[in-house]
């Protein structure tokens, strides 16, 4: 954290900064919780990049057509793409804050990688939480602390978290489990505009950073998040219906075929596997030519980052993600593959 801290001190007045962070809650929270540091810190604004995980190859030529000093990556397991990341550091100085599964230490002369599970590994603590941890340690963050709640919230695991969340309970007067109280309504509504495509990642992060807890809808285009919110509330209902009717249990693995307009796998992920938390969920869906899965598993007895990453692999796709959350992109063509070799990684033994 320390190499963390100082990079952020070490950021001048005069630095062109790019802040990529990843599409989804916690990436969306985190950069708030940056930008909102930068701008007390006297800063300039920096550009913001929103990418998927892993990121889009063109990144390197998005970084470069504005050639900043320094470069902070949120939420995104950089150390995945080994080469993209060396390509982007002899751009600038490059600072990562990420909670996922470490594949490799990539803190070089230049790259600052905080990640608090290289110190433990099956820790579990938001970017958000990170970012405003980290920030905290310079500066008085307490008044962007609802926005390191929304992301932890998103991220669904607290276990690890709870010195904020006793923050939060006690600033915002709310009860356990925060899901359920206005911290996820707001990270319901991430969701849900990012499902309709009805603002972009960087559009959400301006709402957040001009708004207060109490005030979002009210906030320029907050009103569009909660229509979408509302029409996504809808959808979830027979979609989770659906999956009640027609998913398919083997051993211990559920799949279900999603069908619908918007892009729901993530969130119905997490709905059914509510229902079925020793096993293994995997909702996906075809697009062209490949199929996108994301996977979660409440108990964490299976460790669905491994398996997505091992199964994606083999047919040539890519995989990976935490213990109880994860995500992979495979050619349609290898799906059957991918499925029988995922059902013999999960159910061996």
């Amino acid at each position: 954290m320390k190499k963390a801290i100082d990079f952020l001190n070490n950021i001048t007045e005069k630095d062109e900064i790019v802040i990529i962070f990843n599409n989804d809650g916690d990436g969306i929270c985190s950069c708030v919780l940056l930008n909102k540091f930068l701008e007390s810190s006297g800063k300039k604004k920096p550009y913001l990049i929103s990418q998927p995980m892993p990121m889009d190859k063109n990144i390197i030529q998005r970084v470069q057509t504005g050639v900043p000093h320094k470069m902070i990556i949120l939420d995104i397991a950089a150390d995945q793409q080994q080469n993209i990341l060396k390509k982007l550091g002899g751009i600038c100085d490059i600072l990562i804050i990420d909670h996922h599964q470490v594949f490799k230490n990539m803190n070089t002369h230049n790259i600052v990688h905080y990640n608090p599970r290289m110190e433990q590994h099956d820790i579990y603590k938001s970017t958000s939480y990170c970012v405003y941890k980290i920030c905290s340690k310079i500066t008085d963050m307490a008044e962007w602390l609802w926005v390191a709640g929304v992301g932890m919230v998103s991220d669904y695991n607290l276990n690890d978290s709870k010195d904020v969340v006793k923050l939060l309970k006690e600033k915002y007067d709310l009860e356990e489990p925060l899901y359920e109280t206005k911290l996820g309504r707001i990270a319901d509504m991430i969701s849900s505009t990012r499902a309709t495509n009805a603002l972009s990642c960087e559009q959400m992060v301006n709402i957040f950073e001009t708004s207060t807890f109490e005030g979002l809808e009210k906030t320029k285009n907050g009103e569009k998040m909660e229509e979408s919110y509302n029409t996504i509330k809808q959808e979830m209902v027979s979609l989770v219906e659906d999956a009640d009717n027609n998913a398919e249990k083997v051993g211990k693995i559920v799949f279900y075929n999603i069908k619908s307009k918007f892009n729901l796998a993530s969130a119905l992920s997490t709905k059914v596997s509510e229902k079925f938390k020793n096993n293994l969920v995997l909702i996906y869906e075809r697009k062209g030519g490949r199929v996108k899965v994301s996977a979660r598993n409440q108990a964490k007895n299976i460790n669905a980052g491994n398996a997505m990453q091992r199964a994606a692999k083999i047919v040539g796709g890519s995989g990976g993600g935490h213990e109880a959350a994860a995500g992979a992109t495979v050619p349609a063509d290898e799906w059957d593959k991918f499925r029988d070799t995922l059902v013999k990684i999960v159910n061996k033994g």
